[in-house]
Order: C-alpha cells, then sequence, then structure tokens
C-alpha cells in the first residue's frame, strides 16, 4: 500500500523549454494545464493494471482526493491521508492508524502528481491519437531528464476535453504500471483541508501508531 502511494502513476503549471519538447506536445499540454489549475479540489476513482514482464496483468480500483500538495488515497483496503506534512496510513482490519512524516521517495510519483507530472523534468514528444474505449486522446511520450527508477511515461489526453484519461508507467525491469482514470470530479462541496488530516473522532477504538517523532 506505501509503495502505491509513492508510485502510483496515477495523473498542473508548466515549465517547459522549447528546446527539449516538440511544438505540438507543448500546445497540448498547456491546454491541459488550463484545465486543471482551475480546480481548487478533484477527485477521481481509477483502475490500476500492472504488467509484469510475462505480461501477466493485476488489476485493482481505488479512489483518490486532491488538493494541492494534499491526498486521500483509498486503495487496497487501507487508506492514506496526507496534509502535506504528515502521513496517517489507516488499516481498518487492524484497527490501527500510523502516522509519519511525509517524504516523496526520489525518483518516484506520488498521488498529488497524477495530475500534474508533465509540469517539469521530461523531455516531451507527441505520438499522434490512440483510442480508449470510444474517445480519442492525444499520446505524449515523457522521457526523464534526470535519474528515475522508471525509462519512461506515456500520458493520454482526452481530445474532447484536454484532460488526463490515462498515466501509464513503463519500468526498466519490464513492468508496466498504468492508472486508467473511470471518473473525475472537481471543486467539490465539504472538502476541506481537515478532510486531508486524521480524525480521531471519527474513527472510535482506532490505535495510533506515531513514528513521526
Amino acid at each position: 500500500m506505501r509503495k502505491l502511494a509513492y508510485i502510483l502513476p496515477l495523473l498542473f503549471l508548466l515549465s517547459f523549454t522549447t528546446d527539449v519538447n516538440d511544438a505540438k506536445a507543448t500546445a497540448i499540454l498547456k491546454k491541459v494545464s488550463a484545465v486543471y489549475q482551475k480546480y481548487k479540489t478533484m477527485k477521481s476513482t481509477f483502475t490500476l493494471n500492472t504488467t509484469d514482464r510475462s505480461n501477466k496483468t493485476t488489476k485493482s480500483t481505488g479512489t483518490l482526493w486532491l488538493k494541492g500538495e494534499k491526498f486521500v488515497l483509498d486503495y487496497s483496503g487501507q487508506t492514506i491521508f496526507c496534509d502535506g506534512k504528515y502521513t496517517w496510513t489507516y488499516n481498518p482490519i487492524d484497527k490501527e492508524v500510523t502516522k509519519e512524516k511525509y517524504k516523496k521517495r526520489n525518483g518516484s510519483i506520488s498521488p498529488n502528481e497524477i495530475f500534474s507530472i508533465y509540469k517539469k523534468d521530461f523531455k516531451n514528444l507527441y505520438e499522434g491519437d490512440s483510442k480508449i474505449g470510444t474517445a480519442t486522446n492525444y499520446v505524449i511520450k515523457m522521457v526523464p531528464t534526470k535519474r528515475k527508477n522508471y525509462s519512461y511515461l506515456k500520458l493520454y489526453i482526452d481530445k474532447s476535453n484536454n484532460k488526463i484519461s490515462q498515466l501509464s508507467q513503463y519500468s526498466k525491469n519490464g513492468t508496466t504500471v498504468t492508472i486508467e482514470v473511470d471518473k473525475f470530479e472537481n471543486d467539490i462541496a465539504g472538502v476541506t483541508d481537515a478532510s486531508f488530516e486524521w480524525n480521531p473522532a471519527a474513527y472510535p477504538g482506532v490505535t495510533l501508531v506515531d513514528l513521526s517523532k
């Protein structure tokens, strides 16, 4: 679960330079940025597919709430709350929540980057269009300019609304991890900063394990 929280390649402001990005990719990503930077909060339900080098695929689903650097990730029977400073990982089966200082692992993709991963440190190339279901998507290949634990990413952008519909990560060991955005909502009523912090009153009887000290 914690591994997912840091590698989730799941899917806003550009800092591209024309010498490392082709003009078509830059134009598309500017449209994407214009869409997402308007939103204060976002919610996405997603499907995560992991395919290993032998072409065996495992599938799982989850939900992600975002507000700036803050996120709540509900996945695989656990929930992670992150206020940008700390994370609380809640396991309902064990009735236990673990608090830790939030630190993004080097070279990884964290949940709050899913919709802004393209902002910097990539060479971006428009590869054409591709169908996902009934929707036609732009396909942009993103090669990191700094050393990462993966070779490259592919971003799929719905041509009808300039929103990200899929993000795929191609690892050096032959594994591919793909996040498909099943449903997207924005500026949801009732989502505040407190929504991204652990609230003991809402979970009576849960033991806190504090590893942040």
